[in-house]
């Protein structure tokens, strides 16, 4: 006897074990990366740290990326298809493969954080926060990257971080005014990546909000194009009623015209007929 499979073809797949395990860290290492980006933002602000205080901000900053490490190679040993989950998350290889060397915390803070931002399924809503949260994070790590770079330099036009914010919008937006430039050759090289980075990113964003307007009104059309078509189907229908209604109007007009004289000469005949019967002579018995 043949039995027939009752797993429907549309069912959800069961997760797979890296799939599992993605989803119950999913949380602890977005943490991770926010306290990440914390110490990292203490070590550069506080600049009259103590000696012990920076060394344990350091010791922190080399956990959190051990941490990471550790989870990833996790993710590797848990993946079915191993190269091909590798070739598909540079982000991760390249977080694992800088060192937490102190010239590098900018990249490590900035692949940390798009990397926990990325790790969800990507829907239209998710995309627009992801360019919109990235965008504001290449800003700001930008800023204290080129803080701690320009900041006490010879010639150096950055006075407070406040400088350094205003700085990266500037650049960001393509404005440029000129009063705040990069001396160092490290605070050149932070430029490139804000450039290079902060303008994608902001082109990105603003052609998703274009997008997003353009199929409102898409939609809009379409709405209006589907009524424009229902009231020309009632039009129709209303016409074809009302051509019915006139029929049906003719025909009983021209049924109540026939019937009349047909009820004259009835009531014509009738006397004829009376008139005739006093004359006729009844048969003999």
């Amino acid at each position: 006897m043949v039995q027939l499979d009752s797993a429907s073809p549309d069912a959800p797949r069961p997760r797979t074990r890296r799939q599992a395990w993605e989803r119950a860290t999913n949380v602890p290492m977005l943490t991770l990366a926010v306290l990440f980006v914390g110490v990292y933002a203490w070590q550069v602000l506080d600049t009259g740290a103590s000696p012990r205080l920076d060394t344990w901000l350091t010791v922190t900053d080399i956990a959190i990326w051990a941490v990471f490490a550790a989870d990833f190679g996790i993710r590797v040993w848990l993946s079915t298809d191993r190269w091909r989950f590798v070739r598909r998350r540079p982000i991760e290889v390249l977080i694992v493969l800088l060192p937490p060397f102190r010239p590098l915390r900018l990249m490590r803070a900035a692949l940390l954080m798009l990397d926990s931002l990325n790790r969800s399924r990507v829907t239209r809503a998710r995309l627009a926060i992801f360019v919109g949260t990235s965008s504001l994070l290449i800003m700001f790590l930008c800023s204290l990257a080129f803080f701690d770079a320009e900041y006490g330099a010879p010639e150096s036009k950055i006075l407070n971080f406040g400088d350094a914010l205003w700085w990266s919008m500037v650049s960001v937006t393509t404005v440029g005014y000129g009063d705040v430039y990069p001396v160092t050759t490290e605070g050149r090289f932070i430029a490139l990546i804000l450039m290079t980075l902060g303008i994608g990113l902001i082109s990105f964003a603003i052609g998703t909000a274009t997008s997003w307007v353009l199929d409102q009104l898409k939609a809009v059309e379409e709405s209006s194009g589907r009524a424009d078509q229902e009231i020309g189907a009632l039009i129709t229908e209303v016409r074809a009623l009302r051509a019915e209604v006139a029929a049906l109007r003719g025909s009983d007009a021209s049924g109540d015209g026939s019937a009349a004289p047909g009820a004259q000469d009835n009531g014509s005949a009738a006397p004829a007929v009376d008139q005739e019967l006093p004359g006729r002579t009844r048969p003999v018995s």
